[in-house]
């Protein structure tokens, strides 16, 4: 598969993250640019969910979905020279499987982050609504795992790129610029913008087949990004809200955890930054 792979894309991408925290958005991004013609949407989420095997994976990254029509198609149909952006959360992946999926990237991984409380009572909301569950397991935040990945690639001796998707947010144009440079794909104006597509189906038919009829009928977890129409400025949090639902549901320890790997995070020289902290870091230097 690996070899296949290679021999029909140009360009492949990596997109790794802990849930809720913008990725879909970034991917959106990705695909708005021409060299990103195909995405695989978590292609080892069965085999965490569903115990399932390396055929699951094989099966998902031999039936890509293509960008434009947004329907799924054989490799063997997916014209030569392509791009293939491959996105997947940060705890569905093993050690060996994170491997694998950075091995087969034609550019630094990009692990995409945000305030991690933010991304936590996002993904409890979701849960609550979907299954009624007060909480969710800490493994599942992914921030664990994003962690040793990083630290995986260090020593290994592999680039990586990271983006805070509310500096996205924050300023869209110049970031994205930043990380259009950082994977070493041609400068492309207005990504940052796209017409919604609400009825996409982005999960794969492995996964598909192990979610729930509520999901399946309106999936939370993308409704927004899907319905959405670009990146956009993030409303006003109310932190002391976020903090209480955060407490009640008996992560406030581990969130504060998280939020300092995210800090070490944001001083990482990977991150990626845009046209106005580069101007204030020169104007800060000088």
């Amino acid at each position: 598969m690996d070899a296949a792979l290679t021999s029909v894309y140009k360009t492949r991408l990596a997109l790794i993250s802990p849930p809720r925290t913008g990725s879909t958005a970034v991917a959106r991004l990705l695909w708005q640019h021409p060299a990103v013609t195909h995405h695989c949407h978590e292609p080892f989420e069965a085999c965490y969910w569903g115990d399932q095997g390396p055929e699951s994976v094989e099966s998902i990254l031999a039936n890509p979905m293509e960008v434009a029509s947004g329907r799924r198609v054989a490799l063997a149909d997916v014209p030569h020279g392509g791009g293939l952006l491959m996105k997947e959360m940060s705890f569905q992946l093993s050690e060996a499987q994170f491997g694998q999926l950075v091995g087969l990237a034609t550019a630094a991984p990009v692990f995409v982050i945000c305030d991690p409380r933010l991304s936590t009572t996002s993904r409890l909301r979701i849960v609550r609504q979907l299954n009624g569950a007060e909480t969710f397991p800490v493994f599942e935040s992914g921030w664990q795992s994003l962690r040793e990945q990083m630290e995986q690639c260090r020593s290994r001796g592999v680039p990586y790129v990271l983006v805070d998707s509310d500096d996205l947010r924050a300023d869209p144009a110049g970031l994205t610029a930043a990380l259009m440079a950082a994977l070493g794909l041609p400068p492309v104006v207005g990504l940052e913008s796209w017409a919604p597509r609400p009825g996409l189906q982005l999960v794969s038919p492995e996964v598909g087949a192990l979610m729930s009829d509520v999901r399946k009928g309106d999936d939370p977890f993308y409704r927004k990004v899907l319905g959405s129409s670009g990146i956009q400025p993030r409303a006003e949090v109310r932190w002391e809200r976020e903090e209480e639902i955060i407490a009640a549901a008996g992560l406030a320890g581990d969130v504060a955890k998280w939020r300092y790997w995210y800090e070490e995070m944001r001083a990482d020289p990977a991150l990626i930054v845009g046209r106005s902290a580069e101007r204030e870091n020169n104007a800060d230097a000088g």
